[in-house]
């Protein structure tokens, strides 16, 4: 009686992971939506780096209050504060660039799906620093996945290619940032996640302020106009998905989920909800080639995570 009630607790725990990843996929695409909203409102690059701020700022508010409240150290493994620090230096050009590629007016689900392709990099990243090696499925899903993303551009020949507008280019950026990023997690994923938002957010709130400073910008700090405030908190809620992403990101592994299928079900989720609710919100065209390439895609997903290829040890 007692092993079938562990069994049934185990069970229960196991599927929880469902419940956290498909909230980090709903912050993620909140986070998406406000991106758009902030690029709209800024009313140049400049205005990116101020909204990165607010960002970064609420970040450390918040992750200071949740560290004092459960009498945490703020310090902790050098190694660990070196790598978040590093996460944070990428994840400023992560927040700046989205900012930027709406302030162009990007494409919300071409935007999201450009980001998501952080797979390519990322197992290559997996190759050359964590020493997996790539099979042929592996390889296989590099192509769809290139496929995939030749779709969602709408097939453009070597012409059209060569002179896509400037927000596509920011977007591969983006993904580059992205497998970077997974890289530096997996090298600290034991790290207390609020420790992670305190020392990765401060990097964020650092760089962006001087970036305000090397554009001679810092006045935009006591401008209290109506746009910029509006701007201002806009970006801190943009700041409390951010903080979503990475909490529900760790509990959905704590709660026992397979990085393959937890990836594949909070990609997916998250892609077509970013580009429905782009269509819907944001009157973004609704084209035969968005629709193509979200299949091809999760199925490049799928061939390129390692444990989606081997049968689990008995």
């Amino acid at each position: 009686m007692n092993t079938k009630i562990s069994r049934l607790g185990q069970k229960s725990i196991r599927e929880n992971w469902i419940i956290w990843t498909f909230l980090e996929a709903s912050s993620r695409t909140g986070a998406k939506l406000l991106q758009k909203v902030i690029g709209k409102l800024s009313a140049n690059f400049v205005q990116t780096f101020y909204a990165t701020l607010f960002v970064g700022l609420t970040q450390v508010v918040f992750s200071f209050l949740a560290l004092k409240i459960r009498k945490k150290k703020f310090t902790g493994d050098w190694k660990n504060i070196l790598g978040a620090c590093s996460f944070g230096f990428f994840a400023t050009i992560n927040t700046v660039v989205p900012f930027s590629v709406f302030l162009l007016d990007g494409d919300i689900g071409i935007n999201t799906f450009i980001a998501t392709l952080a797979i390519i990099p990322g197992v290559l990243i997996d190759r050359l620093f964590f020493k997996h090696k790539l099979s042929l499925i592996n390889w296989l899903g590099i192509f769809v996945a290139i496929f995939a993303g030749y779709s969602i551009l709408g097939w453009p020949n070597l012409k059209e290619f060569i002179s896509l507008p400037l927000w596509i280019w920011l977007s591969f950026v983006s993904a580059i940032m992205v497998a970077i990023n997974q890289g530096i997690t997996r090298k600290i994923k034991q790290m207390d996640p609020w420790l992670k938002n305190f020392w990765g957010g401060g990097v964020t709130f650092i760089l962006a302020a001087i970036g305000l400073l090397y554009f001679h910008s810092l006045n935009l700090l006591t401008t209290f106009s109506a746009p910029m405030i509006k701007l201002a908190w806009i970006s801190c809620i943009a700041g409390i998905f951010v903080i979503g992403i990475w909490s529900f990101n760790l509990l959905g592994f704590k709660k026992g989920a397979a990085i393959a299928i937890k990836n594949v079900v909070m990609n997916g989720f998250f892609l077509i909800s970013s580009m429905g609710l782009g269509i819907v919100i944001f009157n973004e065209p609704f084209t035969l080639s968005k629709i193509i390439s979200i299949p091809f895609y999760l199925i490049a997903f799928i061939l390129l995570n390692r444990e989606t290829n081997h049968k689990p040890s008995s």
